[in-house]
């Protein structure tokens, strides 16, 4: 038997005759809330999507177990699995299973496999609403049961809602700072903030237009460097019509990819990345992995030169400036969850932990910054700015001497008095003067003044060195 099609639905969209019904259960909470629970479960049962009733119903079936006895968890301790799991994993009926999920709960609301019953059936039936409703309801009952957070973050991230995603990781991650799922959960949730997903997924007129039309001069343009837009947009149609031929061919995938971020169109982009992962060949390429967090770090990129570019047009549009400034906090948030789960993946990569200190050094968590500067120097491509960062984490924490042994070694080292070499001098003066040493601070800016008298604040502290002399 086929169950019949539910969908979620509002208290408006009722039977008026019902809603009468309802207002009068309402009037009726404070006085008689046995009554109103009997008309609210009554009406639900008619009507099993309506999830603003099925919320009005769990809110005073709580309030009235808190008044009657101490609380949720004493109801929690009493529930067994047993007869649960025989009424509800065997339901082939998941309408059926709803129903007898709601019964079991209006015996005990504290029961969380009725609960766990009531989100597997809304589930099937595919009410994504009611399944984060089923599972926000079972947090309230066990706020520190894993399992039925994490489920919850997918929930949430189902129906897009991204913010209650990243807030459930951070507090999974409250309970076991070291979780996995946590870490994963957060960082799909910075995708989806900065793309709402690939366009292609959800355009079939697209995919019919790009199979339909003609693919002439596929040899001759695809050996060309092509800019103009329209070029674009046929090596597009002939790329995907080849993946369209071999879906387990991973060039396609990347093809693709490079057209789209060529063409301007980011979210195209880092969709086709994302499928290409998605493939059995794609699931443990690297490259992959690092193309779609450069490629949406280039998203984010996009997205905060525009609010800026809007907000210079228009400084005084609060909004404009909220939005810009939440462009730039989500563009960090991203790169720091993909940074943290790529150095506990890859200990060893020492430029990943270069990236992730820069940040915590940004973020003034000093502390923590350094031991990722120490192991960077093993790269030889971020060795000097490393120990630049080393040195500036060490005077930030007021440890001078190492601060000072760390700028004397980029000193020495750099042959030619490049930025670095400038800043890591003048960072040497600045530990002097803090330690009080002010002769051996002005020795170093003055070799800063002469090689650049533009460099940063090095022509004040000079001036007002001399001036201090006449004095």
């Amino acid at each position: 038997m086929i169950a019949p099609m539910i969908q979620e639905s509002t208290i408006s969209e009722l039977d008026p005759r019902q809603i009468k019904q309802l207002e009068a259960a309402d009037k009726a909470v404070s006085t008689n809330p046995s009554y109103s629970v009997e008309i609210y479960s009554a009406i639900l049962k008619l009507s099993p999507g309506c999830l603003e009733l099925r919320k009005k119903l769990r809110a005073l079936q709580l309030r009235m177990a808190h008044k009657s006895t101490k609380g949720l968890s004493s109801l929690f301790g009493k529930v067994t699995a047993a007869p649960f799991m025989l009424r509800g994993k065997n339901d082939k009926d998941p309408v059926q299973s709803l129903a007898k999920a709601e019964e079991l709960i209006e015996k005990s609301v504290g029961n969380i496999m009725a609960h766990q019953m009531l989100i597997d059936a809304a589930r099937d039936l595919g009410l994504k609403h009611t399944v984060v409703f089923g599972l926000e309801t079972i947090r309230k009952i066990n706020t520190k049961d894993l399992k039925n957070l994490k489920q919850l973050g997918n929930a949430y991230l189902e129906v897009g809602d991204t913010e209650k995603t990243i807030a459930i990781g951070n507090d999974i991650q409250k309970i076991n700072p070291s979780d996995g799922d946590a870490e994963d959960l957060m960082k799909r949730a910075s995708v989806a903030v900065a793309m709402n997903k690939g366009k292609w997924e959800e355009s079939e007129d697209f995919r019919t237009q790009l199979k339909d039309e003609a693919q002439a001069q596929s040899l001759e343009q695809a050996s060309k460097t092509v800019n103009d837009a329209k070029g674009l947009e046929e090596l597009i149609r002939q790329a995907y019509a080849k993946w369209e031929e071999e879906p387990d061919n991973l060039n396609h995938y990347r093809q693709l990819s490079e057209y789209y971020q060529r063409y301007g169109d980011l979210e195209n982009a880092i969709a086709w990345i994302q499928e290409a992962r998605k493939q059995e060949a794609g699931k443990a390429d690297v490259s992959l992995e690092e193309k779609e967090r450069n490629l949406t770090l280039e998203y984010y990129d996009d997205v905060i030169d525009q609010w800026e570019k809007l907000y210079h047009q228009n400084p005084n549009d609060e909004t404009t400036k909220v939005s810009w400034e939440e462009a730039v906090k989500n563009r960090k948030v991203y790169q720091k969850t993909q940074l943290e789960s790529l150095v506990k993946r890859y200990p060893n990569d020492f430029g990943y932990r270069y990236e992730l200190g820069v940040l915590l050094f940004e973020d003034e968590d000093f502390e923590s910054c350094l031991a990722h500067f120490q192991l960077a120097q093993k790269n030889a491509k971020v060795r000097l700015d490393a120990i630049l960062y080393l040195g500036r984490a060490y005077s930030r924490k007021n440890f001078y001497d190492l601060a000072i042994e760390q700028f004397n070694l980029l000193k020495s080292e750099i042959q030619i008095m490049d930025d670095r070499k400038k800043e890591a001098i003048y960072e040497l003066g600045c530990c002097y003067a803090s330690m009080n040493k002010n002769e051996k601070a002005m020795e170093e800016f003055k070799l800063v003044y002469s090689a650049d008298i533009s460099f940063r604040d090095v022509a004040d502290k000079i001036n007002a060195f001399y001036n201090q002399d006449k004095l």
